[in-house]
Formats: structure tokens, C-alpha cells, sequence
């Protein structure tokens, strides 16, 4: 059994107004559309692949996603305030 690293994924940043054309039946994560991290605008949200399989809906252009990004360009994402709340200053 082969380990997978974070680094072995690749991540897609996807617009909301795509979500009827993904394909959750795919080995793409999360598995369903409840248990997917959009940003808190609501207008993108992310998914993830084993870096040799992209998803049918991704290669044959039903979904261009608005970036595809490595674990690391995915985390530095995911600190901005397009996706995460700042934390409160504590006084």
C-alpha cells in the first residue's frame, strides 16, 4: 500500500457557479458537495486529486478551474482573507 503526502495532490480552487458540474463520483476529495471548503464569499470553493489522475470533468474542459495549485500554494490560500477569518487581536 502506497502512502499519499500532501504533496502528492494537486488542488483545484473552483467557482461556485461550476458546483452542478462537478462530479463527486470521482476519486476527487471531499466526496460530496456538504463537505466542501469554500471561501467565505462563497464564490469558489477547493477540491483535491492524486496528482495523476485529473478528474473526466477537469480534462475535458466542463470545469476550468480558476487555478490549480500544490498543497503548499494551496495552504498559503487558504491563510488569506479571502478564505479564512482573521483571528482577534487579543488586548
Amino acid at each position: 500500500m502506497s502512502h499519499i503526502y500532501p504533496q502528492d495532490w494537486k488542488y483545484g480552487i473552483i467557482d461556485s457557479v461550476d458546483l452542478p458540474n462537478v462530479d463527486f463520483n470521482e476519486d476527487i476529495y471531499p466526496k460530496n458537495a456538504n463537505s466542501l471548503r469554500y471561501s467565505l464569499d462563497s464564490s469558489q470553493f477547493v477540491i483535491k486529486w492524486e496528482e495523476d489522475h485529473t478528474p473526466h470533468f477537469i480534462e475535458d474542459g466542463t470545469v476550468v478551474p480558476a487555478s490549480i495549485l500544490s498543497w503548499a500554494d494551496c495552504l498559503t490560500l487558504m491563510q488569506t482573507p479571502a478564505w479564512s477569518e482573521p483571528e482577534p487581536v487579543e488586548e
